[in-house]
């Protein structure tokens, strides 16, 4: 890595070094093992303009400025931006282990260090507008083989650190051999939303529960919270493209959205109050409808932890839960295999097999569940109801769905009952849901979040849900510009119920009529919060059973098939090409030449992948039906 020198303004010589060659060749990306790789279909046509002098131009990045005036829209508050470092990064091979040693048998990463062409890496600030807020970090990099177009990458959880907008739009549908948006060209940008973790004072508290404030603090200063839930997207992205123009010296033609999670919520914000801003976007289950799933958070973490953590969940549960859950309809898709593919139809089943197993003669672990553990059944899988009408239309959160519950309920409710708040191992969203308890809800970092209940709170939700929720359903404007959405559902994601997005797309048809000109929704039956698996292949036993015990076969012994292109299916759409009633997903070999071992396809909302041959490794052994 090249660290350019700091020049205080544009010089001659530096601004000649901008001039962009023509590459006969195209833009040629590498593959994940440094092997020529031709460009999308879709962008076959588009040259790659090479930049002639790339440590001069790089170098000349160095402490410019982007006005105010060129960043947002005139209702927020806007300062400056300035580059503060500028470097110049050769290409790199990729990584398939930390530390380049073999895979192992049974491994289900891939990538861990995607392959890199030579880039300029850019960062710098937004400045803050008032007193005691944080300033907005953003990241630029500029491939010096540029495809003319910019990919934003969205953040995660509450973010807090610089988004890496330099890999794959998701770790865990890559099949290994996907190229990245940077490799493929994109100059692509990314940014903390306005605050860093790492920067809060709570962040050095020898407090483990003070210390596990410093996540989500930033809610109680105004300007960090707008940042964070509206205004840091379309600034950063503001400043990208005026970083974009001034190195190649024209702007992108084409500027793309990917996101998962909260990045997911805030690709859809861009869509709904920032129409024009972009041409594709792609989500990953987004946290839509905000204040509803936050709210349910906080219901399940009461349902979990009243009465001395009556609630709790043992490793034992869980495993009866998820065989309980596959007994009942596991079959019901024609392959037997850990996944409820027909999501829709297998929920009224496992709910009535999961009531039987209300214990009659006390606790018995592994064999029945309590009425307080059947209350975290009901906290979890059923609508969680506000008793009120928020701003955004919501009066209640959807349940989420069964299936796949061993893999990430832990990551829910957590498997170990003596682990408390702010301790090491504490569940990820009871977690969440106490963080946003205190900062979010009551704004108060002292209160108990036990006593916080949203039902009681109706101003103040209503505040969060103006702020937070993007589940307006007519995107009228973001269609007329010509965008193209789509968006990811994964049916065994605990983060946020893959059930939200689903009502997002009935609220879209009722609202605009027929959608399918600009936008699909997907849904991936079996796989979690990330889209990654269910079925964990190096934990299973020699007959293919997971350590609960529910038997797969076939077709999830590598791990539930999830790897697509994403990207390449959202740039052709962009192109013109629009995606079919399904993709085809991959379970892939983990070392190179990364092998698919299993594929299945991932059907359009709201048909279901069912098998109807006799190969359940092989795509074209399903077919999509409703």
């Amino acid at each position: 890595m090249r660290r350019s020198h700091n020049p205080s303004r544009l010089t001659a010589t530096a601004a000649a070094s901008l001039t962009l060659v023509l590459s006969a060749a195209g833009l040629a990306g590498a593959t994940t093992q440094g092997e020529a790789a031709p460009p999308s279909p879709a962008h076959q046509a588009s040259a790659a303009l090479t930049v002639a002098d790339p440590p001069g131009a790089c170098a000349a990045m160095t402490g410019q400025t982007v006005r105010k005036q060129l960043i947002g829209t005139p209702k927020m508050q806007r300062e400056d931006a300035t580059i503060t470092t500028a470097e110049l990064v050769e290409a790199s091979d990729a990584r398939t282990t930390p530390d380049g040693s073999a895979v192992e048998p049974g491994a289900t990463s891939s990538v861990v260090a995607p392959a890199k062409p030579q880039f300029c890496q850019v960062t710098g600030t937004i400045a803050a507008s008032t007193k005691g807020a944080q300033p907005i970090t953003f990241q630029v990099n500029l491939p010096t083989e540029w495809n003319g177009s910019a990919a934003q990458f969205g953040g995660g959880g509450f973010n807090g650190s610089l988004i890496d907008a330099t890999g794959y739009i998701s770790i865990d549908t890559n099949a290994g051999s996907t190229r990245t948006p940077l490799m493929r060209g994109y100059a692509t940008l990314s940014t903390d939303s306005g605050h860093l973790t790492s920067k809060s004072p709570r962040a050095t508290s020898s407090d483990p529960v003070e210390r596990a404030g410093a996540r989500f603090d930033f809610a109680l200063n105004d300007e960090m919270w707008r940042n964070f839930s509206t205004d840091a997207y379309r600034k950063v992205k503001d400043v990208g493209d005026q970083v974009t123009r001034r190195y190649y010296q024209r702007p992108p033609r084409t500027w793309l959205w990917f996101g998962g999670s909260e990045g997911g919520r805030e690709g859809l914000l861009m869509a709904q109050q920032h129409p024009k801003e972009f041409d594709g976007i792609f989500v990953r289950n987004p946290v839509i409808g905000w204040a509803g799933l936050f709210s349910n958070f906080i219901n399940t973490l009461h349902a979990v932890e009243r009465d001395d953590k009556a609630g709790a969940f043992t490793s034992t549960d869980i495993a009866l839960l998820a065989r309980t859950s596959a007994a009942a309809c596991d079959s019901r898709d024609g392959s037997p295999d850990g996944v409820l593919s027909d999501y829709q139809s297998c929920q009224e089943p496992v709910r009535a097999a999961v009531d039987r197993l209300e214990c009659q003669d006390g606790p018995q672990p592994g064999t029945c569940l309590t009425k307080a553990q059947l209350r975290v059944v009901d906290a979890v899988y059923e609508p969680y109801k506000l008793g009120y009408t928020l701003p955004s239309g919501l009066s209640s959160y959807p349940g989420f769905f069964f299936g796949g519950e061993e893999w990430s309920l832990k990551d829910k409710i957590g498997t170990d009952p003596s682990i408390d708040y702010g301790e090491a191992g504490y569940p990820n969203y009871l977690y969440y849901g106490a963080g946003a308890a205190k900062f979010v809800f009551a704004q108060d970092p002292d209160v108990d979040p036990l006593t916080v209940d949203p039902q009681q709170m109706q101003d103040r939700l209503s505040q969060i849900s103006r702020d937070m929720d993007t589940v307006e359903p007519d995107l009228s404007a973001f269609r007329n510009h010509g965008g193209k959405l789509i968006v990811l559902e994964c049916t065994n994601d605990y983060a946020q119920s893959a059930r939200m997005g689903m009502d997002y797309h009935g609220s879209m048809t009722a609202t605009m009529g027929p959608v399918d000109d600009f936008f699909k929704l997907y849904v991936s039956p079996g796989t979690d919060h990330g889209c990654g698996g269910s079925i964990n292949p190096s934990t299973l036993d020699e007959d293919g059973l997971t350590p609960g015990g529910v038997q797969t076969n076939a077709g999830t012994t590598h791990g539930v098939p999830r790897n697509v292109d994403w990207a390449t299916v959202l740039e052709d759409w962009t192109a013109g090409t629009a995606p079919g009633h399904s993709v085809t997903a991959t379970a892939n070999d983990p070392a190179a030449p990364f092998a698919a071992l299993a594929s299945k396809p991932v059907c359009a909302y709201p048909a279901h992948p069912q098998l109807t041959g006799s190969d359940p490794t092989r795509s074209d052994s399903y077919s999509c039906v409703e």
